[in-house]
């Protein structure tokens, strides 16, 4: 059961959330630097091995509301153990592939787990803290990992690929995964039994309509981002103009944004959450609005993008605590299933954006992708005004 815990145990949670997450973020995005590198060594064209990432994706998407549904009575310890060691056996596999359908099938291996890794640690959050303000931080963190990941562990990965072998890249995760998993041996409480109920009783979350709200909210929050953030490499370079050297300092500190945002994204969390996102998505509209006049000057430009990437990872944590909630105080059954959600429909989200912003890109140029992220950020807004005032009630 949830308790009050120390500054001191709390900071040994969110140093385990924030590694896993870390790990996670690493093996799911490490492939993207390193596509050419694996083409070589497999023989094979990049447009094949650009599939490794989205076949991760799509199974990512696919198993982790099943996995939620069918796992949700197993103890969360030992779920979480099991978890991480098939991640970590997928991991070496990944190392060791002795060809491109190995590979594959360790990609497919390690997606169709990671959600719900990521998903677990906000139920075991939940489970084990009792005060909101520290919960809210410790999922923050989860999402901090990923940011990290994104700043340091994706460039790592790419350095060690570039002077060793891209295989070693996915032995560094391992070793992450492995410390990972003591660390979850001795810290996580073994006190955390499996969920009750049957399959439908965990799928009743579903006919909620504030449930359903806050899926659309985050496909079309996703959407907002992931509308211009896609082409993010190319509106630097070809539309502001910025060096490949200054390209890569700059990305560094869009990281370093995301990374302090994921932090804001906690400390919103633990208040009203819902009611503190309006007025920021009503600034987004704005924002968006004049994105492509923004991007006509280098220095307005590339301030807008900084201040975007803050304001956009503001809603993780708060939509996250929003679903865990509804499910702790309505449907216990499926707290596993709605840990998931945010996730899931997060990709769904990217997924769309992104085909939506490649189509206005064949008529259109790179700056007027705000466009394209005005129309999720406009329907976003509305949803977060009707999500709020009915949470509210």
């Amino acid at each position: 059961m949830a308790t009050k815990i120390s500054k001191h145990r709390l900071h040994i949670f969110i140093a385990m959330f924030t590694l896993i997450s870390f790990m996670l973020g690493c093996n799911e995005f490490m492939v993207v630097g390193n596509l050419t590198l694996i083409a070589d060594t497999y023989n094979e064209s990049l447009s094949q091995i650009s599939g490794l990432v989205s076949v991760f994706a799509w199974t990512f998407a696919i198993m982790t509301p099943i996995l939620a549904i069918f796992t949700n009575k197993i103890h969360k310890y030992y779920l979480l153990i099991t978890l991480l060691v098939i991640f970590l056996f997928g991991t070496i596999l990944s190392s060791i592939a002795p060809s491109y359908n190995w590979l594959l099938i360790s990609r497919i291996l390690t997606g169709s787990v990671a959600g719900m890794l990521e998903s677990l640690l906000s139920v075991i959050a939940f489970q084990t803290i009792a005060d909101p303000k520290q919960r809210s931080m410790a999922i923050a963190y989860i999402y901090t990992g990923y940011s990290i990941a994104s700043v340091v562990g994706i460039p790592l990965g790419t350095i060690i690929a570039n002077h060793l072998r891209w295989q070693d890249a996915f032995i560094m995760v391992a070793i992450i995964t492995f410390i990972a998993t003591i660390i979850a041996l001795r810290v996580i409480p073994r006190n955390l039994p499996g969920g009750s109920g049957s399959y439908k009783n965990q799928l009743i979350l579903l006919t909620d309509k504030k449930i359903w709200l806050g899926m659309f909210f985050v496909i079309c929050a996703a959407g907002s981002f992931y509308g211009y953030y896609t082409y993010i490499r190319p509106l630097i370079r070809q539309t502001l103009h910025f060096s490949a050297g200054q390209l890569s300092f700059l990305l560094v500190i869009i990281g370093l944004i995301d990374i302090f945002g994921s932090q804001i994204s906690g400390k919103i969390a633990a208040g009203n959450g819902l009611r503190t996102l309006r007025p920021i998505y009503l600034l987004d509209l704005v924002i968006f609005a004049a994105f492509s006049t923004m991007m006509q000057n280098q220095w307005t430009g590339i301030f807008t993008l900084f201040l975007l990437t803050f304001m956009m990872v503001l809603f993780d944590s708060p939509i996250q605590v929003f679903f865990l909630n509804q499910a702790t105080e309505k449907y216990p059954s499926a707290i596993n299933l709605a840990s998931t959600l945010n996730a899931v429909f997060y990709n769904v989200g990217i997924a769309l954006a992104s085909m939506t912003g490649g189509f206005m890109l064949k008529s259109a140029d790179l700056s007027n992708l705000g466009w394209n992220s005005f129309g999720y950020s406009l329907v976003a807004t509305v949803l977060i005004f009707l999500l709020s005032r009915r949470t509210s009630k």
